[in-house]
């Protein structure tokens, strides 16, 4: 390897030649700023043609000259902070180079740009007037969302039981991958569901933004949402303006790996392999392109008017993302086969393309994406079935956007001829006696949950339907624990929950095992995968089930927009900051305050 340390008055760079071939070659930078540097950017000359840039954005000038800058949350970076981006270079079959390298400017003063301030959000009392406290489920939600919370966690965390974890996620492939969300009961860090249950969490606050703001709960959920949308922006690699790359898991799952692994997630990075993979042109993947776009952009309707930079960060990183899902076509699940059969792409990727395109449509106004969301729909979906928003399966909410914004009363016809299946049931719809419209043996109680949503929003957007309504209010109440068992499938709400729910964070030194032995801490506002069968009393609260009793975040999220949906018609307060305070394992100001 050809290696020459170069250092100027901000950086060293070290460049070094890993590879060389006949026509070219591949030159790693390891860059190591001595000071502070804000848009910082490196110059430099070449005689070649650089035909791709990772980990930084390249600006090809003209005659040979370049120039290199940060992406992301790597336009500044601190004293002593390094990245270690790669050229590709064609060199025609001549000797390989390697240029000497000038920063612009000096050195900055050690400030970062203006972080996002989220306000506080303290709400108002509306009391109760349907069965449940829906602002209190929603707040426990949030809960669970720190709970499952990878990377530097803050001062503010609130679990006096979690700590930081995983800190060095990426280092493996020399990108900073820290943060993000844990998927579910496991310590993989699974681009696709993450994606859509930040997609999920935001529509949400997008479509009841003034509810959310009287529950009090506003503040948590964009700093819910911010926690996905900043890891986003980490994994997000660009090349003049395009999508170079896009990391898309971190962890392997497999018994030989993290799920075989029983442990905190304080330790796991100890215990496992904590491999990065990605998506990029040769390797694609345009379901996980276009849904973290999709997450992306709602994420940026929400942030507007709270920051309306960071909003504008969101918005061009989720068009640069379905501008490389549309060129670049194929499953992600093929490109990155670590995936399955966790997340295997079996509805393949026209659905997330057209909910893509219908979220930059909504974020934008743009009709082009309009057109190519309707088109995609046609073509690729055809009509919607019995199913719900799920994971794999953008199409349901993709439909329900397309009658919001379509003139095409095509969208319509299909959302309501589905809405009548999950209401009138019929088909794989069957409902117990308890009244539950059960769909999926796996996870039911997140799917009928998406369906609750979609139908209380079709009800309060296009087409007003007391059926909707009570269909939605119905089986969430359900969930809350209105059913034969007077049981709650949200842990810690309610008196009677799941004790023993597939996670091993809050599992804590109790084992996996089939016992009755409680787990160690209370996973508060964790959603259950719920009933088995069509049968009221088909859920086994028991930590070796992972079908009808493992959480999830993408579990959850449909949960939350169906919540706050509940509250807005019916009230329900949260808990005062005192009475969250008192919740076992809970400090409400901040383990570090």
């Amino acid at each position: 390897m050809a290696t020459n340390q170069t250092s100027n008055s901000i950086f060293n760079t070290n460049p070094t030649i890993v590879e060389d071939w006949n026509g070219g070659y591949k030159l790693e930078l390891d860059i190591t700023a001595k000071a502070a540097a804000n848009n910082w950017k490196l110059d430099f000359n070449l005689p070649y043609k650089i035909s791709a840039a990772y980990g930084v954005d390249l600006i090809d000038k003209g005659n040979g000259n370049y120039s290199i800058d940060g992406q992301n949350d790597q336009v500044n970076l601190q004293s002593g902070q390094s990245i270690k981006p790669i050229l590709i270079i064609n060199d025609g079959g001549k000797q390989a180079l390697i240029p000497q390298f000038n920063s612009s400017g000096s050195p900055s003063t050690p400030t970062s740009t203006a972080p996002v301030t989220i306000p506080n959000n303290e709400g108002s009392t509306v009391g109760q007037r349907g069965k449940f406290a829906y602002g209190e489920a929603l707040q426990k939600n949030f809960l669970f969302y720190e709970a499952n919370r990878s990377g530097d966690l803050g001062a503010d965390n609130r679990l006096e039981w979690r700590s930081d974890s995983t800190l060095k996620d990426g280092s493996t492939v020399g990108r900073d991958l820290e943060g993000g969300y844990f998927d579910a009961g496991d310590h993989v860090k699974f681009g696709q569901p993450m994606a859509a249950s930040i997609n999920m969490l935001a529509w949400g606050g997008v479509e009841y933004k003034d509810a959310y703001q009287k529950s009090g709960q506003l503040d948590e959920l964009l700093e819910a949402v911010k926690w996905g949308t900043d890891y986003f922006l980490k994994a997000h690699e660009t090349s003049n303006g395009k999508t170079s790359k896009l990391w898309v898991q971190v962890g392997e799952g497999g018994s030989e790996n993290d799920h075989g692994y029983w442990g905190s997630p304080e330790t796991v990075e100890q215990n496992t392999t904590r491999r990065a993979f990605a998506i990029d042109p040769s390797r694609p993947g345009s379901d996980v392109a276009a849904s973290t776009s999709s997450a992306l952009a709602a994420a940026s309707m929400l942030f507007r008017g709270v920051d309306n930079a960071y909003a504008d960060k969101l918005l061009t990183n989720a068009k640069q993302l379905y501008q490389f899902a549309e060129t670049y076509q194929g499953k992600y699940s093929d490109s990155v086969p670590q995936a399955s059969p966790f997340y295997t792409s079996w509805s393949g990727y026209g659905d997330e393309l057209a909910s893509g395109a219908a979220w930059l449509h909504k974020a934008t106004g743009d009709k082009s994406y309009l057109s190519k969301a309707e088109n995609y729909f046609k073509t690729k979906v055809g009509g919607l079935g019995d199913w719900s928003w799920a994971v794999d399966d953008h199409s349901y909410g993709a439909a329900v956007i397309l009658a919001q914004e379509s003139q095409d009363s095509f969208f319509k016809g299909q959302v309501e001829g589905w809405l009548d299946k999950w209401i009138n049931g019929g088909g794989n719809i069957k409902y117990t006696s308890g009244g539950f419209a059960h769909r999926a043996s796996w996870g039911s109680v997140p799917v009928t949950g998406s369906a609750a949503f979609l139908a209380e929003l079709y009800n309060d957007t296009v087409k007003q339907d007391s059926r909707y309504t009570k269909f939605a209010t119905r089986q969430v109440d359900y969930i809350l624990g209105d059913n034969p068992r007077g049981f709650s499938y949200m842990v810690g709400f309610g008196n009677n929950y799941p004790q023993r729910a597939h996670h091993r964070g809050s599992a804590g030194s109790v084992p996996l095992d089939g016992s009755s032995t409680p787990n160690e801490h209370i996973l508060y506002g964790a959603i259950v995968g719920g009933p088995g069968s069509a049968d009221d009393y088909s859920h086994n609260d028991r930590r070796n089930d992972w079908i009808t009793n493992e959480v999830g975040t993408s579990y959850n999220a449909p949960i939350a927009s169906a919540l706050i949906q509940q509250y807005d018609n019916l009230g329900g307060d949260p808990l005062s900051n005192y009475q969250l305070d008192q919740l076992l394992g809970v400090d409400a100001n901040g383990v570090g305050v």
